[in-house]
């Protein structure tokens, strides 16, 4: 168990194309994380860049670390394979989903994992709390994108209470995963994390947030593409709708 909290943990990273990242960020995080029954589990999309070998190489030294391939679908359909793999197959009680470029800072995983102790079903990694932040190295046109997107999903997916939506740094409880019917999400990219939430507040998951940097990326290239912005837009609409029209209880 991990010694932030009394849970079995187990790490959800989905790679594709992350060769030059992959191998320090599993020597960090098992460093940071050293008992034997939390796991890390890297989903790779069937990297062309060798980054499944590599994570095959490493987990041959540790056998915490396991690897996940599959075709590449879609960063929404490696997370669910990722949590179904790790809450199925791996016994995982919380699951800690972040990325593997570095952006997401391993040792931060330690106050994400103390607050699900103290009680909280969900700990979102917020770039915009007090004390959360963005690398100064992100472009103008990066932080509009981010700030603006937030800001229409906080009001047309009724997620007011949550200060960082899009975040991909978090926290969850395995009972809170399964009650939100993880493996029913169909968002395909970066919208997933927004109807991820959206499920997880909707069944009654008790959600907080706990301030991180983000950083920039030292090595490759972000994913995110003009079909994953068309896709988060129609979702978030979508989910506005399901909720304008959910019956309400009584």
């Amino acid at each position: 168990m991990s010694p932030s909290t009394d849970l079995r943990v187990c790490f959800v990273i989905p790679t594709y194309n992350e060769a030059a990242n992959i191998t320090p960020l599993l020597e960090r995080l098992t460093a940071l994380h050293p008992d034997d029954d939390t796991a890390v589990l890297i989903v790779d999309d069937r990297s062309p860049d060798g980054t499944g070998e590599l994570v095959r190489a490493f987990a041959a030294g540790d056998p915490r670390v396991h690897l996940l391939e599959g075709p590449r679908r879609g960063l929404g359909h490696a997370y669910v394979r990722g949590m179904r793999h790790a809450l199925d197959e791996l016994g995982a009680e919380a699951i800690v989903v972040m990325d593997a470029d570095h952006s997401h800072d391993p040792a931060d995983a330690h106050r994400l994992l103390d607050r699900l102790s103290a009680g909280v079903d969900v700990v979102i990694g917020s770039r915009y709390v007090t004390g959360g932040g963005i690398d100064e190295r992100w472009s103008l046109r990066r932080r509009l994108l981010s700030a603006w997107g937030n800001q229409l999903t906080r009001w047309v997916a009724g997620l007011r209470h949550v200060h960082d939506c899009t975040a991909g740094y978090r926290a969850i409880r395995a009972a809170a995963l399964r009650a939100a019917d993880v493996g029913g999400v169909s968002a395909r990219g970066y919208a997933f994390n927004v109807v991820l939430l959206h499920r997880l507040s909707r069944s009654g998951a008790r959600v907080v947030e706990e301030p991180v940097f983000f950083r920039e990326r030292d090595h490759g290239r972000t994913k995110l593409g003009l079909r994953d912005i068309a896709e988060y837009l129609l979702v978030i609409w979508r989910l506005r709708l399901a909720d304008v029209f959910r019956p309400r209880q009584a």
